[in-house]
């Protein structure tokens, strides 16, 4: 596929989704543009594990998102005609011990950086990797573009803020802004501080013998769970583009914690029986009848939407958007991967 652009900036390349989306446009002849925060190294093991960090199309650019100066000399310097903004504070859970810092990650951030692309680079595209957190407890499911954001945790907040200032700058100052509002996107490259990567990873401790057993918080919560290079991949069609809108990425199934944690059992051939209610629930192995999951309730979050499920239709039509991968391939993916990483340590 030919891009209308050749030069992209990736703010965040560090993470998930910043390798994702790297190693895909690396692939395609694009010439990309990486940030990181200044005090973080530029190296990366996403890249390294993808084959991608020695690209010699691939620039490493370290960024302070709370610098407006330096958001604007960064955008003179780079000359992106494709900006995506997938920096920021990313957990749920941190955002409750620091709700103020996820605002300024997370919205000002973004603020700055659009700002900066307003003055230095009007004709690129920017594309916004926002959440389907700024639904909060919504009353409906699914959740489309046109579902009334009310946000309930800090980190809803701080991408309301964002995703909010997306819009605004479209319409106040005809920029091409693109909001991507992501479901939850799962991959081999997740990082281990999230629920499903804690799963896979602890999965395969157990079955090598290095752990006995996994702990949880809340089973109930159900989220629509997809995978991470197909939604980059959706990202990469928005900045082609000439104007900008908001697309609502999401599978359309919905399955718990507790469901995920089952499939990712299933893939390493050892079943799992749920027995008990609430904080005395645990899973026990179907063959030895031994315990493998147990709740936490310190992992409870004060806030949690019970229900996350998103409708896809627009992003779909508009973008090409067909998620593939089913709860059971991806668990398997994410738990294949980390018993490799764990038979090499």
């Amino acid at each position: 596929m030919k891009r209308r652009y050749s030069r992209a900036l990736i703010t965040g390349i560090n993470g998930q989704d910043g390798a994702w989306l790297a190693a895909q446009l690396l692939g395609e002849g694009i010439e990309v543009f990486g940030t990181h925060r200044p005090a973080s190294p530029a190296g990366n093991w996403r890249l390294q594990e993808l084959g991608f960090a020695s690209h010699p199309n691939l620039h490493h650019r370290a960024l302070d998102l709370g610098n407006v100066a330096a958001c604007r000399g960064l955008l003179s310097d780079v000359d992106a005609q494709a900006i995506f903004h997938l920096a920021g504070q990313s957990r749920v859970a941190d955002s409750f011990r620091d709700p103020l810092g996820s605002i300024h990650a997370n919205g000002i951030g973004t603020l700055n950086l659009l700002e900066a692309m307003r003055r230095q680079s009007p004709d690129a595209h920017f594309v916004l990797a926002s959440s389907a957190e700024i639904f909060g407890n919504a009353e409906h499911a699914p959740q489309d573009e046109q579902t009334p954001i009310r946000a309930s945790t800090p980190y809803g907040v701080s991408k309301l803020l964002a995703h909010s200032a997306m819009g605004s700058w479209r319409q106040s100052f005809g920029l091409a802004a693109s909001s991507a509002i992501l479901f939850n996107h799962e991959s081999e490259l997740r990082d281990d501080a999230f629920v499903t990567r804690k799963i896979s990873q602890g999965v395969a401790r157990i079955l090598l013998g290095k752990e006995q057993e996994l702990t949880l918080g809340n089973l109930d919560a159900r989220r629509d769970f997809g995978y991470a290079p197909e939604y980059m991949s959706a990202l990469a069609n928005m900045a082609d583009r000439d104007s900008g809108d908001d697309y609502v990425l999401a599978s359309g199934h919905a399955a718990s914690i507790r469901e995920f944690a089952s499939a990712a059992f299933d893939a390493i051939g050892m079943p799992i029986d749920w027995q008990g209610h609430g904080a005395a629930e645990v899973a026990r192995e179907r063959s030895s009848g031994k315990i493998r999951v147990r709740v936490d309730t310190k992992l409870l979050r004060p806030v949690d939407a019970p229900l996350l499920v998103g409708n896809a239709t627009k992003a779909r039509e508009q973008l090409g958007f067909k998620p593939q991968l089913d709860l059971t391939e991806l668990t398997r993916r994410m738990v294949e991967a980390d018993l490799g990483r764990e038979r090499k340590a």
